[in-house]
C-alpha cells in the first residue's frame, strides 16, 4: 500500500477544504482510528496532496502536513476497547520516525495544571492507544 496508495485510496479533492473549514470555523477535529501510525502516515499524506508523497517528494512525506488539519489525532485505538477499557495505556507518537513514548495519560494531564490538557497537547498531538477518558481530558 505505500508505494501505491492510489491503488487502494479514492482521493477526494473535497476532504482536506471541508476539514479546513471545520478548523476555520472554531470546531476541534480529531482523527481517531485503529490503523497505526505507519499506514495512517500514507494515507493521510496521500489524502492531504493528492499524490504519492513517499514516492514523490519523500522530504514532503515526512512534514505530515496533514496534522494540520487535526486537534489530536489517536492511531492504533484498538475501537472498540477505546469505548469501554479504562486500562488501556496511551502512547505519544513521534511523527518524524513513527516511535512510541509511554505518557502517564489522565495522571499526566492533570498534573500540568493548570490547563494541564494544553500543555499535554504542546508537547506533541499524536498518540497511539489510550481511551475515551484519555480523549475526555484532552
Amino acid at each position: 500500500m505505500a508505494e501505491r496508495p492510489e491503488d487502494f485510496i479514492i482521493y477526494d479533492p473535497h476532504l482536506v477544504p471541508m476539514l479546513k473549514s471545520y478548523k476555520e470555523a472554531g470546531m476541534k477535529v480529531f482523527l481517531l482510528t485503529n490503523s497505526h501510525w505507519e499506514y495512517t502516515a500514507v494515507a493521510m499524506n496521500y489524502l492531504y496532496h493528492g499524490t504519492n508523497m513517499l514516492a514523490d517528494d519523500p522530504s514532503l512525506y515526512h512534514q505530515n502536513k496533514w496534522l494540520e488539519l487535526f486537534d489530536l489525532a489517536i492511531v492504533g485505538s484498538c475501537k472498540p476497547a477505546f469505548l469501554v477499557d479504562p486500562y488501556l495505556n496511551l502512547f505519544r507518537v513521534n511523527p518524524n520516525d513513527g516511535s512510541l513514548r509511554n505518557t502517564d495519560g489522565i495522571y499526566e494531564i492533570e498534573a500540568l495544571e493548570p490547563n494541564g490538557a494544553e500543555k499535554f497537547l504542546q508537547q506533541g498531538k499524536v498518540f497511539q492507544g489510550g481511551n475515551w477518558l484519555h480523549l475526555q481530558a484532552m
